[in-house]
């Protein structure tokens, strides 16, 4: 039978069951304790056969137990982090259609409308209450994924488990990963690196080290929770390897750093690839994850001090088309498009049919997903990200599509027109700015951004609003970005 996340995780912990897998502040758990949680989930699940799962809890030992649940049951895991604006988290969870959420006392009350599954830190101690046979299927979905479409309406993106095995067999080759490895879990559990960081991790023999939020959002605290847990593999967005670079003690055992989800600047790194090996990977949602690498250490950044992204790795074939699918010369820029074992099952949800035609198949059968991101192939063979094709832009690692931004900004009520425009600042980081025309004198920018945030994260709502009487339109009538004042963040300011 072809194997599923559990099953593989079920391998492993028949063959060494001492091993430990997962570390957060509270415990540490090795694999049999881990697989002894899973069947306590499972036998207290209130559907029998579910189809869908929500998960809405903090990073931790708990966590991970419910995500191997869920996938024993034969289910795919809908994954929001408690932190999310209220109405986004019902949107994405009700859009699923999940069958239940499995949450924590402290955030019952944000999924209320839902069947749930409270569980706490005592799962440990509660067997498991009859036994259950293992449901999953190589062919199912494994989890949804929620990313934003071209049009700026959230698309789930369904991936199975075959892509996830295939994904973690890429990452334990490439990185050489064994059992004395510690991996950092620090990514949200809404982007596709925090699957990397979990099931690269578990499925391939290693340990996995979870640090509570409020550890994850210190510098200082987080390097010393990876310094007493023996973090020997730290993976995240360019923003956390930044971090990285001008710390300067890392962790003693700390023997390599995968960054991903971004652009990497060669001076984010400058001081890491004097201390050990760096990793520039690229992998979209519709790709699973790790569908190329660079390893910037042996190769050089491009005249633009951006590493390239790499070559594919195993399994994963990577073409450079045009806008009718066909291959461009080597040098040009095209739509990155992803074919092999990484590519994502279908989409779900409101807004799936605008999604529909990003996964599609060539004249020669080849199914592929189209990645909506514009890039070319350098004449050694090594891939270079060059921007998006449409409006969607990257902020704190997170896809941003500003027409969804645009949207919320105009239903709050005080705003009759509404342009979002991304600019990057000195360090390469990008920030969006709100350029818009107020409903009344009276408007209130307090306000606006209150009602925003009721369906915004924080890394979607602009730090930079300007109110002008009108938008500049070209002869055409469509927006001109070019008559818009230009707003430049000073990040010396912001950092002080």
């Amino acid at each position: 039978m072809e194997p599923t996340i559990y099953s593989r995780f079920k391998q492993l912990a028949n063959e060494a069951p001492e091993h430990p897998v997962i570390i957060d502040e509270h415990s540490c758990v090795n694999r049999q304790g881990l697989d002894m949680m899973v069947d306590s989930l499972v036998s207290r699940f209130p559907s029998f056969i579910p189809a869908r799962v929500g998960v809405v809890m903090d990073h931790c030992v708990e966590m991970i137990a419910s995500l191997l649940a869920i996938n024993k049951a034969g289910a795919a895991f809908v994954a929001v982090e408690p932190d999310y604006p209220p109405e986004r988290l019902k949107r994405f969870l009700t859009e699923s259609g999940v069958d239940f959420v499995i949450t924590q006392k402290e955030y019952a009350s944000l999924v209320s409308e839902f069947t749930r599954l409270i569980v706490d830190h005592r799962l440990f101690d509660n067997p498991p209450l009859y036994a259950l046979p293992d449901r999953g299927h190589g062919d199912r979905a494994a989890y949804l994924l929620y990313s934003s479409s071209p049009s700026g309406y959230p698309a789930g993106v369904m991936v199975g488990n075959r892509q996830v095995i295939a994904m973690a067999e890429r990452f334990g080759a490439i990185f050489k990963v064994t059992g004395d490895d510690v991996l950092l879990q620090y990514s949200a559990c809404t982007v596709n690196i925090f699957i990397e960081e979990v099931f690269g991790t578990i499925l391939n023999g290693a340990i996995l080290a979870i640090p509570s939020a409020k550890t994850r959002n210190n510098p200082q605290a987080l390097m010393k929770f990876a310094d007493e847990q023996y973090v020997s593999i730290i993976s995240g967005f360019p923003y956390l390897i930044q971090e990285l670079n001008s710390i300067p003690s890392l962790p003693m055992t700390l023997r390599l750093v995968i960054s991903g989800g971004d652009s990497l600047n060669s001076a984010s790194v400058e001081h890491l690839t004097e201390q050990l090996p760096v990793y520039n990977t690229y992998g979209p949602a519709v790709g699973t994850a790790l569908s190329t690498v660079f390893c910037c250490n042996s190769g050089e950044p491009l005249p633009s001090g951006r590493y390239p992204i790499g070559k594919e790795c195993k399994g994963v074939d990577v073409m450079i088309l045009d806008e009718n699918l066909e291959p461009v010369a080597v040098g040009e820029e095209g739509e990155i498009c992803i074919a092999g074992n990484g590519v994502a099952d279908s989409f779900t949800g409101d807004h799936r049919a605008e999604q529909l035609s990003e996964i599609t198949t060539l004249a020669d059968g080849t199914r592929i997903a189209r990645t909506g991101d514009v890039g070319r192939r350098l004449p050694d063979g090594n891939l270079v990200y060059e921007r998006r094709k449409d409006s969607e832009v990257n902020i704190l690692g997170r896809r941003v599509v500003t027409g969804e931004v645009e949207r919320a900004i105009i239903a709050s009520g005080e705003v009759k027109e509404c342009a979002v425009i991304h600019y990057t600042d000195e360090k390469g980081n990008a920030y969006l700015v709100a350029y818009v025309v107020p409903v009344s004198k009276s408007f209130s920018l307090s306000w606006l951004k209150n009602r925003a945030a009721q369906y915004l994260p924080s890394y979607m709502i602009p730090e930079f609003f300007v109110l002008l009487h009108h938008l500049p339109l070209t002869e055409t009538g469509t927006l001109n970005p070019h008559a818009l004042p230009v707003v430049v963040k000073d990040v010396t300011a912001t950092a002080s």
